[in-house]
């Protein structure tokens, strides 16, 4: 069976372009809500939480600038898992990721909507959701240059929303709110408070792997991806620790743990209406909705690229490998994407309000032990990365030294196996869904192989190589 010809995505985006796309997926619509929530579980240690989180954050970083400065393709998570793990390891790289942004996405556009009630209380709930999602869906649909281009809007918006917390914050912290940094009600039982608030920061920082799903789509991306993930994450590490060291100073702990609390009504926005004026309260709302939508656009943006990079290689199949003529786009791996997440979002919201059932405490858990998992396959493909491909390791524009290189990937893979044991003890279920996950996508490999292998194709070994577009410089 002659494989079929596909098309290439011909748009670009440069440096600030992708950074911005990296800032607003990593930030997110997380930094609006998980420090208020995180602080109520660890008090003022929070502080000391987010600045654990950053290690692991470097860890991958490092990783990331690594994978993709040697191998800058479209679809890295699949490409890295596939040649540098085992052909069935690039599976996983593509079903847990589009599950996990699927459910990703639902928890995105009901956060979008819980802002939407902090501004007007009577706003439909669902259809707000909706609207989130249908909106980036056909953003998307369009073209990567478009979606970059408002998403450098969302942004600005963003981050002055942010800005305005801090410096409304900044003027009133009182370091008494600092102190005791343990309280006895919360560490009674040991130090696992400051643990979990440090997971929870941490997944967001995560976001940085879009860069290496969309480095066919990049200007020069040797350079470039090492640049943008230097560039966002400091900028995204400055807005976490601030947010963090600002909430707990400019309101006491145990008030944002009070009735009808911060985390309940309103996260970040909430906060700010304890300690400023309404209007800032209002901005930071503001900004949260634009948060959302750039975690729902990023999403979208990124993760199609993984299921069209897959469909190539006709391990998924090639109908998703698709780019439209006219918008320049994997317009089908959009829709698979997006149109799920459209579908059972109502359902996640009835079943979490009326059957009481926390299915959105079950989707973050579902969403980390994923990304957790997928961590850890990368850090193998890392530590294979120089003798697989010893000329793009050894002329990569930013090189890790070989010793350097095995710590960062043997930390990557340590860090992520503890902390997903970690989290998916809290909730063995939602563990229980990854693994069902993982064993459905080997039913599914092995129909793949079986089906192409009676067609004359060998799926392991066009998994194995490279296309003739990546190849240069091997």
């Amino acid at each position: 069976m002659a494989r079929r010809e596909y098309k290439l995505i011909a748009e670009r985006i440069g440096l600030v372009e992708a950074t911005v796309l990296l800032v607003g997926m990593t930030i997110g619509i997380s930094i609006f809500l998980v420090p208020t929530q995180m602080v109520v579980v660890a008090g003022p240690a929070i502080t000391v939480a987010a600045l654990a989180a950053v290690v692991p954050m470097l860890l991958g970083v490092l990783m990331m600038i690594q994978l993709g400065g040697a191998l800058p393709v479209a679809g890295g998570v699949y490409v890295y898992a596939s040649r540098l793990v085992g052909p069935f390891w690039g599976l996983v790289g593509v079903i847990i990721p589009v599950v996990a942004i699927w459910a990703y996405l639902v928890f995105a556009a009901i956060g979008f909507a819980q802002y939407v009630r902090f501004l007007v209380a009577t706003t439909p709930f669902i259809p707000s959701a909706l609207l989130i999602l249908g909106v980036f869906l056909a953003v998307n649909y369009v073209g990567i240059r478009i979606a970059a281009q408002v998403q450098m809007v969302l942004v600005a918006v963003l981050l002055g929303g942010i800005g305005v917390f801090l410096v409304a914050g900044a003027s009133i912290l009182d370091a008494a709110h600092y102190t005791p940094m343990f309280p006895m009600e919360l560490y009674a039982e040991g130090v696992a408070p400051v643990l979990i608030a440090a997971v929870a920061l941490y997944i967001p920082l995560q976001g940085f792997s879009i860069i290496i799903e969309i480095g066919e789509e990049l200007e020069n991306p040797v350079q470039n991806i090492p640049r943008v993930l230097m560039l966002g994450m400091t900028v995204v590490t400055v807005a976490m620790i601030g947010v963090v060291i600002v909430l707990v100073g400019a309101v006491p702990w145990h008030v944002l743990a009070g009735p009808g609390s911060a985390p309940v009504d309103g996260g970040l926005a909430a906060a700010a209406a304890l300690f400023a004026p309404e209007w800032v309260a209002v901005l930071v709302a503001v900004a949260a909705l634009a948060a959302a939508a750039t975690t729902v656009n990023t999403l979208i943006t990124a993760y199609s690229r993984t299921v069209m990079r897959a469909a190539r290689d006709e391990l998924l199949p090639v109908f998703f490998s698709r780019v439209h003529t006219v918008h320049g786009t994997p317009h089908r791996a959009v829709l698979l994407l997006g149109l799920p997440a459209i579908l059972f979002t109502p359902a996640a919201v009835y079943i979490d309000r009326f059957i009481r059932v926390a299915v959105l405490d079950w989707l973050v858990v579902f969403i980390v032990t994923g990304i957790l998992a997928v961590f850890m396959v990368l850090g193998v493909a890392l530590w294979r990365l120089p003798d697989r491909y010893p000329m793009r390791y050894e002329y990569s524009f930013y090189r890790l030294p070989l010793p350097v290189l095995k710590v960062v990937a043997a930390g990557n893979m340590a860090v992520s196996l503890v902390l997903a044991v970690f989290v998916a003890t809290s909730m063995p279920s939602a563990l229980a869904g990854i693994m069902a996950v993982i064993l459905l996508g080997y039913v599914g490999y092995r129909y793949r192989i079986r089906w192409h292998r009676k067609n004359g194709v060998d799926l392991k070994k066009r998994m194995g190589r490279l296309h003739k577009h990546e190849q240069s410089n091997d």
